[in-house]
């Protein structure tokens, strides 16, 4: 084991995609073999191929169907419309609709966002649970990540438990690793800014993006330029 060799260039992700997940996950040996592609996303202060918007949204607790039987899962319309109106934006900057994906943790958030997408009349952008996007990739990538409540229920200093409760199976390393690992030219990310804040590695990744003025409040102003 102590020979396990790392291969350690990627050629899936821009550089700045790559950078949180090489330092957080593979001790910052990751590199980076792709050539550089032009950033789409517009955060306040720049262009960029990595973005944050932060929606407080409200989270509904409803019951799906699957393939397994029932299951309860949580949806967020406010983070649906969201990611809907990104991924608009990216089509009439001229992204093809099948280079963009939408990914969740959570089943009913899917299904929201398909009703929308429907009624808006886009087909053929992907939209899937995190898990079931393990080994694809995208060109563009938007992440609801749904989980929310109020900022004034947010516990100043929230215990493991309560954490575990508000925040669930999105705090997963490895759940969290595939979502933000599949887009190869621009990764946007919808949520809850504060309430992601009390997951240490979410804190983390949320800090490395202010330091690279990609954290955009409230996320309507996630602007995309035109790709001509």
């Amino acid at each position: 084991m102590e020979k396990a060799l790392l291969l350690d260039t990627q050629y899936r992700m821009q550089e700045d995609i790559c950078a949180f997940p090489s330092k957080e996950f593979y001790k910052g040996k990751l590199k980076t073999g792709t050539s550089p592609k032009p950033s789409l996303f517009l955060s306040k202060s720049r262009k960029t191929c990595i973005v944050f918007g932060h929606v407080e949204g409200k989270e509904k607790s409803l019951v799906v169907r699957t393939e397994r039987g029932n299951e309860n899962s949580k949806a967020n319309v406010e983070e649906a419309k969201e990611v809907v109106r990104i991924a608009i934006l990216l089509t009439e900057a001229g992204i093809n609709t099948k280079d963009i994906a939408i990914l969740t943790p959570y089943n009913a958030q899917v299904a929201s966002i398909n009703e929308l997408l429907f009624d808006k009349g886009i087909r053929d952008i992907t939209v899937n649970t995190i898990m079931r996007s393990q080994g694809s990739e995208w060109k563009y990538v938007i992440i609801s990540t749904v989980r929310s409540c109020p900022e004034s229920e947010i516990e100043k200093q929230p215990t493991k438990s309560w954490i575990m409760k508000q925040l669930g199976f999105i705090m997963d390393p490895h759940q969290v690793n595939v979502g933000i690992t599949r887009a190869q030219e621009g990764l946007c990310i919808i949520g809850n800014e504060n309430l992601l804040r009390c997951s240490v590695l979410w804190r983390g990744l949320l800090d490395h993006y202010k330091e690279k003025g990609c954290v955009v409040n409230p996320a309507r102003n996630i602007q995309v330029k035109k790709n001509h």
